[in-house]
């Protein structure tokens, strides 16, 4: 039971704040309700798809092909075919994220996950056009290459902090959840 009601903490505290607000402001709460069920009808309307693909990724797409292309040692090549996929993925930024856990289970770099990601967010082919045509070519260039870049610095960043060790220094436990220590004379 507690680990249930800690696991939906965010859903508690947001119908508490809505009770709240219910409260002391009717027409607030009211709004705030009809807005989360908005959008909770519009993720069910693009995730199920979302996660459809994925399952096809899953199967079709070994993971060798992934760790080739976006993995380790693609280089700079990683990069700019995440960046690519990012820039022309269809739909909204929440649906990138499945996408996301999914190069990543299947070898993909942090780097490139997040180069991918910033892609996704501030470099989608549909918005450099319409940036392009609102605030001019010139803005809408400058604002890509340095998205772009800022994508590959800090992607690097991410990467270092989220491969960095998770244990204290000195620990005799392995990342994996094995220990490091050399079992005695005799044992198994």
């Amino acid at each position: 039971m507690k680990k249930t009601a800690q696991r939906y903490r965010p859903v508690i505290l947001v119908i508490a704040a809505n009770v709240v607000l219910w409260y002391f402001s009717p027409p607030a709460a009211g709004k705030s309700v009809a807005t989360a069920i908005s959008f909770f009808k519009e993720m069910l309307l693009i995730l199920p798809p979302v996660f459809l693909l994925l399952g096809l990724l899953n199967v079709w797409v070994p993971r060798e092909v992934i760790e080739r292309y976006i993995g380790r040692g693609s280089g700079i090549k990683g990069v700019v075919i995440s960046m690519f996929l990012g820039s022309t993925l269809v739909g909204p930024l929440y649906a990138a994220f499945p996408v996301a856990a999914a190069l990543l289970a299947k070898g993909a770099r942090v780097s490139n996950v997040v180069a991918f990601l910033t892609a996704k967010a501030a470099a989608e082919i549909p918005l450099v056009a319409m940036e392009a045509k609102f605030l001019g070519l010139p803005f809408a260039v400058c604002r890509l290459g340095l998205t772009l870049v800022a994508a590959v610095i800090i992607g690097w960043i991410v990467e270092r902090v989220v491969e960095a060790p998770q244990h204290q220094p000195g620990s005799n436990v392995s990342l994996d959840g094995g220990s490091n220590r050399k079992s005695p004379k005799g044992a198994a």
